[in-house]
Parts: C-alpha cells; structure tokens; sequence
C-alpha cells in the first residue's frame, strides 16, 4: 500500500486537488466520485486504505491515550498511521471538504433557480458512466438480471417516498442517509449524491451547508445545521467502516453480480433525475421563515413531458453537454489504465 509519507509540498498538492475533484463529483448527482478516483488513479489506494481501517486503529488510538501520549505509544500510533495510509486519507479528505463548502452555493442556486437543465446536464452525465460497472463485468449472461433489482430499488424508492420525509432535519435521518450514501460514494459508477437524492434528503445537505457558511459569515453557529451535519458525518464514518469490507467481499466473491445491480440503479436514476418535473406538485417543505425550499420540492415533483419546443431545446442541449462531459471522462479512465499497463509491463 502506498503511503504519502515523504511526497513532498507538490504530492501534498496534487493529493489535495485529487480530494477537491472527487469531493465535487460527490457533489453532483449522477456523478461517481469512485469514477473520478479510478480516472485520478487513486481508487485502489483509497478503498484499500478505508479497508484497514479496524480494531488496530482503535487499539493503537486508544493505546496513545492510555499511554499519557508517552513516546512508546506514539510510535505505536505512528506505526498504525503509516499502516493505514493516514496522511493519504486525510489530505484527499481535506481536499474533499473544501470543494464540497467551496461549491455547494452554486449546486444549489443551479438546482433552484435552474432545475430543468441542472437535471438534464445530470442526465447526461449518467448515461455513459453505465459503461462503468459494464467494463468491470468479468462474466455478464443471467449475471445482468441483477439489474433488475437495482431499478426497482432506484425507481421503487422514488415513488413510495413520503412527502415529509423529503428534507427532513431529524438527526437519525441525518445519520441513516450519510450511512447509506457514503457507500455509493466511493463505488464507480453510482453517486452518492444520488442516492441522497432519492432519499429526499440531497437538497437538505445543500442547505444545511450553505446556512452554515452563511451564519459563520455572519458571526454566528447554526446549531441546527451543526447537529445535523455532525450527525450526517457520523453515519458516513460507520458506513464506510462497514461497506468498505463489504464491498472487498462483494467484489471478491460476486463481482460480476454486483456491477450488474449498481447498473440497474444507475438507469433507476434516470427516472428520479429526469429533467421534466411538474416542481409544484412536489413536496412542500418550509423553513424557518416559512419560505417553501423550491429545490427540495425536486425529489417529489412528479416526471412530465416537455411542455414546449424550447423546454426540449433547453433539456436537449444540457443533456448533450453532460453527455460530452462524461464520454471524455470515461475516455481520459481508459487511457489512464492503459498507461499503466503500459508501465506495469515495461518495470517487467
């Protein structure tokens, strides 16, 4: 496993840049920040890092403060550090988190003011990821109806959604959805912001994010978002501890099967993110002030057709856009792993 001790100012740097483009792509529904890890070269470092993470982390922490911080118990800590690829994991967090604070305003605005090509540029930027999971099929035949599950889960979950669960601010919603999300998150192909947008709570993230920044900007804390935030990290970091494992398993055990079903969620996805929504119809949350929250109506406004000749231009252009992006994606992924068989063979 590799290790970012000793990389220097400019390995820290680009480790950081590496964070900041998977934590935007975490961001944007439709887009796979384990995609963006695979294209960066990075997602084998970072799923085997996730992976050590255990009951040796937990001992050697525990033992440093156990220790009072003494020099034996440091070096254990340290030890474990370097086991676990610490130095890696914390910088592309770092860079993750600033991109995330650092877009979130935007992401919003876009989905608010903007939905029909903000969900049609998204649109675009799943169909082809669906080569994704397809390419890492070792064996495809009966394996692809598990498919099949994955579209009724995506689609099932969009129209049995409650309208009050939509941006809902109880903490163990929080917690569930983070649990949930962060393990779609670090897999090709599906986007955790996604899921957090079938679940009725991405909007929500967004604006606890922003209402965050904007208090601090003002010299104060929203307790409110802190809490919920607080709760929403807690249930990614139980998450990833778990489907980490699981996911090596899954992927030792059934790869085939398991790319399968993350396809049938991905085209699910297209119902939930089709760009064509009636917004009034959809969930009427408030906040504080008693404003509804336009954007989070968008995970329960039901799907219609165009309902003009510009409506379609306007979707048609936003889709060939993300559709452009995500090929050129996929493209620069490809030749990245061909770069490296190429080096693979060549210190051989």
């Amino acid at each position: 496993m590799g290790s970012s001790k000793g990389v220097g100012w400019l390995g820290v740097f680009l480790i950081l840049v590496k964070g900041g483009l998977v934590g935007i792509a975490n961001i944007i529904p439709g887009v796979s920040g384990g995609t963006f890890a695979l294209i960066l070269g990075i997602f084998d470092r970072m799923v085997g890092a996730l992976n050590a993470l255990g009951l040796k982390t937990l001992k050697a922490t525990w033992g440093l403060i156990a220790g009072g911080f003494k020099a034996p118990a440091r070096r254990g800590f340290a030890d474990e550090l370097r086991r676990i690829d610490a130095g890696f994991i914390v910088l592309l967090l770092i860079g993750a988190l600033i991109a995330i604070m650092s877009s979130s305003f935007l992401i919003k605005f876009l989905l608010a003011k903007h939905s029909l090509p903000t969900l049609a540029f998204f649109v675009g930027l799943i169909v082809p990821s669906v080569a994704v999971p397809w390419a890492m099929m070792d064996r495809k035949g009966l394996r692809l109806l598990w498919a099949v599950p994955g579209i009724a889960l995506s689609v099932g979950i969009a129209l049995v959604m409650p309208d009050n669960a939509a941006g809902s601010d109880n903490p163990l919603v929080a917690a569930g959805t983070g649990a949930i999300a962060i393990s779609a998150m670090i897999l090709p192909g599906i986007s955790g912001s996604f899921v957090m947008l079938v679940m009725g709570q991405y909007q929500n993230v967004l604006a606890k994010l922003t209402g965050l920044q904007t208090a601090l900007a003002h010299g104060r804390i929203d307790v409110e978002a802190v809490v919920w935030l607080g709760a929403l990290a807690l249930g990614m970091a139980v998450g990833i501890l778990i489907f980490a494992r699981l996911l090596n398993f899954l992927l030792k055990r059934a790869k085939s099967a398991t790319m399968a079903f993350l396809i049938g969620l991905l085209i699910g996805s297209l119902w939930v993110l089709w760009p064509f929504k009636d917004i009034s119809a959809g969930a009427e949350v408030t906040g504080r002030d008693g404003e509804v929250k336009q954007e989070i109506q968008i995970a329960t406004a039901p799907n219609r057709l165009p309902e003009s000749a510009r409506e379609g231009l306007i979707g048609a252009g936003a889709f060939a856009v993300g559709l452009v992006g995500s090929l050129g994606l996929i493209a620069l992924g490809r030749r990245r792993e061909d770069d490296d068989e190429l080096q693979d063979s060549g210190e051989q």
